[in-house]
């Protein structure tokens, strides 16, 4: 079976952005509904590490094993 066929599939709907950014000096990581996406986009402190679906993501974390949880995280806090 290809990708995104059978009981593997994930059935999630299109939900809303959202923005992930890491403050520069602190570390601090938020993320951000698409709605305030540009209050940090513009201020010199944040970076901006990635930008995901929220539905997709969560379900995504609700059914991935810890280790594969673990790596996601970092990877949404790392600039790419």
């Amino acid at each position: 079976m290809e990708q995104g066929e059978g009981a593997e599939a994930m059935n999630v709907p299109i939900g809303p952005a959202a923005y992930v950014f890491k403050h520069k000096r602190t570390g601090q990581v938020v993320v951000v509904p698409s709605e305030q996406w540009n209050e940090y986009w513009f201020h010199k402190d944040w970076e901006h590490t990635a930008s995901l679906n929220a539905c997709g993501a969560i379900q995504y974390l609700i059914n991935v094993k810890p280790k594969e949880r673990n790596r996601y995280l970092r990877s949404l806090t790392e600039k790419v």
